[in-house]
């Protein structure tokens, strides 16, 4: 089956990343142009939707990937603490400074296990306070609303990864490489502290060869980790048209079409389209949306589509585990982004689950749709990325409206309409 796109619908879209590129300009998470963003989205939805809404949160950006240089210093400064060490007589001030150096090591892996790999905001209040927002439009039934749809996308733009343009995919590699150095020199320092408490010192001499050596090798990830993303505002030029106006186009394109065919709505279910602010600083305004309304979401049953990075129209992928965070997506709603994708024949392929994907998906992030997953909500997560390439573009200066291949919005749009006219056709 197949549904007619007009040709204005789908000028539209790709008009509309290309004016927030121009309008706006890239977008880093609370900062005036994210705001300015979610100004334009939300006339837009005024055109379109029965009723419009703007929420309005506050959050700390900066901490997200601000924990990677806080890590980068913690683990210097115990570096020194142990050769100060060295050149320390008295057993109390060495087995004291042994304690802080071990310390000082073990807490980066807290903080990176809490703010990345569980997305908690656990230093975040050591970082300034900004606001943010959510823009919701929402397309009401004419009886009791029994059911919620959510189409969802971020407004935001990335910091740019410095890494990733200077390395390609081989910053994963020096990445993984200074998790590895850091965790020996956890074992190294927790070694030392255990050799002081026990007045056990005759290994001294090697002992500081071995350390040596792991700071040589090391130093070049770990220095390479401090410098991931720029200082300030200085990492704000990413034009984010892939990463995530693709999918803010989609959410325009599918009020655009209901609005002219309402008769496709599911009875008794509202739907809603959001745009998130702040995906790029640790999924805040998705969890702040499914916080607040966590209850009535929950109540009516909820099912959350999430959309993020749209490239190309051979690529799409249902992502059902995001390695990141651990999070399982609901089954039941991949298979149904797979059977709309099968009603207009395109197809869509499981992603998340192989081994490879695993692994290489540690250090890869979450979106929109873990927000909601870990929550106990049903939540599924839309992508199409030609990953050869992507490193080319991600989250750097060059994600312009080029990159989103052609075809691949009309695509979306029609999965997203497929997906509504299986829920009006369903018996559940």
């Amino acid at each position: 089956m197949n549904f007619e796109i007009s040709q204005s619908d789908s000028k539209y879209m790709y008009d509309f990343v290309q004016r927030i590129i121009e309008e706006v300009g890239p977008r880093m998470p609370c900062s005036p142009q994210e705001s300015k963003a979610a100004k334009i989205i939300e006339s837009e939805f005024e055109k379109i939707c029965d009723e419009v809404s703007t929420e309005n949160f506050t959050c700390h950006p900066k901490a997200f990937l601000g924990w990677i240089k806080l890590d980068m210093v913690l683990v210097i400064i115990s570096l020194l603490l142990y050769f100060l060490n060295l050149i320390i007589n008295d057993h109390i001030w060495l087995f004291l400074v042994a304690c802080c150096s071990f310390l000082l090591v073990f807490l980066p892996f807290i903080i990176m296990w809490e703010e990345f790999f569980n997305y908690r905001e656990f230093i975040d209040p050591l970082f300034r306070k900004r606001e943010s927002q959510n823009v919701i439009g929402k397309f009401k039934p004419n009886h009791d609303v029994h059911k919620i749809i959510i189409f969802s996308s971020h407004m935001d733009s990335a910091i740019e990864f410095k890494l990733l343009k200077l390395l390609g995919w081989k910053f994963i590699l020096l990445a993984f490489g200074g998790i590895f150095v850091m965790l020996m020199w956890l074992i190294l320092s927790f070694f030392n502290l255990l050799f002081i408490t026990i007045g056990f010192l005759t290994l001294k001499t090697i002992f500081l060869y071995v350390v040596l050596w792991t700071l040589i090798i090391g130093s070049p990830c770990l220095i390479g980790l401090f410098f991931f993303v720029p200082i300030g505002d200085k990492g704000n030029i990413v034009p984010g048209a892939v990463d995530n106006l693709s999918s803010c186009a989609v959410l325009q394109g599918i009020g655009r079409y209901l609005k002219v065919h309402r008769d496709i709505l599911p009875k008794n279910a509202e739907i809603r389209l959001i745009s998130f602010g702040c995906e790029e600083a640790g999924l805040r305004g998705a969890y702040r949306y499914a916080e607040t309304h966590f209850e009535e979401l929950k109540e009516k049953s909820a099912i959350i589509f999430n959309m993020d990075g749209l490239e190309t129209s051979d690529g799409f992928h249902a992502i059902e585990y995001e390695p990141t965070t651990r999070t399982h997506h609901s089954e039941e709603v991949i298979k149904k982004i797979i059977k709309a994708g099968e009603v207009v024949g395109v197809e869509i392929k499981r992603f998340g689950a192989g081994k490879l994907e695993k692994t290489l998906g540690r250090l890869s992030g979450g979106s929109d749709a873990a927000a909601f997953s870990k929550a106990g909500l049903k939540a599924g997560f839309l992508n199409s990325a030609d990953w050869k390439n992507r490193s080319n573009y991600y989250h750097q200066s060059t994600d312009t409206l080029d990159k989103i291949k052609a075809g691949t919005l009309e695509k979306a749009l029609e999965i997203c309409i497929a997906f509504l006219l299986n829920e009006k056709n369903s018996k559940n």
